[in-house]
């Protein structure tokens, strides 16, 4: 056993030492190239992807090296490379790094996480089912996956420490990963769940004028490619990370709620009817978390002391999330995704009324795209190309668009979808554990649930 880790270790660590060396090469390519500039972005991708899926060295540092080698080689305009400082997504991080602190230190999580070990069978897939569970229920009320994340961590976290599972073990592991997966790939499924499939629908109604009632999106994604995924996740981090309970002990509660407790359950509170709200007051999820944050270490006020900031916080995963959205819009702005999205249609021999093989082909070209960027930037680039695809295929333009949506729940790696990475990051996951579970699922789905949602779709009329 021990002879495979050091096998798997050192197989690791060749893989990165490749995808450097392959990444230093294609960004010397004005050496040797009169058209570098989709080359030199290919390989700072390479690169990124590559050292990140592996963990070969910590998260941060690799996105420190894109930010570095993007800026002196001018691959994208600096604006472009350090999008991820001023986007959203980062700073809803921001803020879910200062409230599990807050979550941990109220006792607020100790509390919710009791409730959920009375209910629930004391066996670790019951448990990973629920935490998981929690996450699709959070996604029928709050729009934003990142939100969610922030939300969930905290309370896999102290579930981990319920049950035994010490820092940095596998089964804390699990746990944390089954939070971030249920908190946001059967939300996929729903319409107004993430940023993904919201964009997905305003671009396929301004460039297309197709639209989607809630319905029948939910009728067609959630029930395979949703809830019974979930299960099969779920089953995999059993297989892989699951363990027997070191001791199910009940984390010290008073009966009576304390001031702490109720001060930042008021704040929490706020924030959800907020995050619930915003397509009425029109406040991005982000500052929502950051004003909470702000609140919870504001003397006088909060429960947190203002060093909380200094002393306290890892920022590691706040720059591993500014490198991944930097790390997209470098491939965006680069014209590096249309490149290969036109090279795909190009070559790719699509079948005129293929059925199922015209359904994977579809897939086919979102699952590349992704690979090589994140989910959001998937939905604008396939969606842009469907009436290509449609001509191609004979396929309606709205069938097209709906077999675009696998290819934002099926995918190999934690980068791929921003909110999974940022509830391992907030968890201390390392993005090679979940890269472990996410593989093994992709080609389980690849097999067993692309072809049940091809069937399932061609029978409720979505699918020709």
């Amino acid at each position: 056993m021990k002879q495979n880790l050091v096998s798997l270790v050192d197989a690791t660590k060749l893989i990165a030492v490749l995808a450097s060396l392959t990444g230093i090469v294609l960004v010397s390519s004005p050496l040797w190239s009169n058209d570098p500039d989709l080359i030199q972005a290919a390989g700072i991708v390479i690169f990124s992807v590559v050292l990140w899926a592996t963990g070969a060295i910590p998260l941060h540092v690799t996105a420190l090296i894109m930010f570095l080698t993007a800026t002196v080689l001018e691959i994208a305009p600096t604006n472009v490379v350090f999008a991820g400082f001023h986007a959203s997504a980062t700073w809803l991080v921001f803020g879910g790094l200062v409230i599990t602190i807050a979550v941990n230190k109220s006792g607020l999580a100790n509390r919710a996480v009791n409730t959920l070990v009375e209910v629930l069978p004391a066996k670790y897939f019951a448990m990973a089912l629920g935490i998981a569970f929690a996450g699709v229920l959070l996604a029928f009320i709050m729009p934003s996956a990142s939100a969610r994340a922030v939300l969930m961590a905290p309370l896999a976290m102290t579930l981990s420490d319920n049950l035994g599972f010490k820092r940095n073990t596998p089964a804390r592991f699990g746990l944390i990963i089954a939070a971030g997966m249920g908190s946001t790939i059967p939300a996929f499924g729903i319409l107004p769940s993430t940023v993904v499939t919201m964009a997905f629908a305003g671009v396929a109604e301004s460039l297309h004028g197709v639209t989607f009632s809630y319905f029948e999106y939910l009728l067609l994604n959630f029930p395979i490619l949703g809830m019974t995924g979930l299960l099969i996740q779920t089953a995999l981090i059993t297989v892989i990370f699951g363990s027997k309970p070191n001791t199910i002990r009940e984390i010290k509660t008073t009966y009576n709620w304390s001031f702490e407790e109720r001060r930042l359950l008021t704040i929490l509170l706020i924030a959800l009817a907020l995050w619930m709200s915003d397509a009425l007051h029109g406040i991005s999820p982000a500052w929502v978390a950051l004003a909470a944050a702000l609140v919870c270490i504001t003397p006088g006020i909060g429960l947190l002391k203002s060093k909380v900031l200094t002393e306290e916080i890892n920022y590691g995963p706040w720059l591993f999330i500014a490198g991944v959205i930097g790390m997209g819009a470098i491939t965006s702005h680069t014209g590096l995704g249309k490149a290969i999205g036109s090279f795909l249609l190009s070559n790719l021999p699509l079948s005129e009324n293929g059925g199922i093989v015209t359904f994977y082909q579809i897939f086919a070209i979102g699952a590349l795209i992704n690979l090589i960027s994140t989910a959001p930037i998937v939905a604008p680039i396939m969606t842009a190309f469907a009436d290509s695809i449609a001509l191609s295929t004979n396929w309606p333009i709205k069938s097209i668009l709906l077999a675009e949506v696998p290819s934002f729940m099926i995918f190999p790696f934690p980068h791929q979808a921003p909110p999974v990475a940022i509830t391992m990051a907030l968890g201390g996951v390392p993005m090679k554990e979940g890269a472990k579970i996410l593989v093994i699922y992709f080609v389980i789905a690849l097999l067993v649930l692309m072809p049940l949602q091809y069937f399932w779709g061609k029978l409720i009329g979505a699918y020709p």
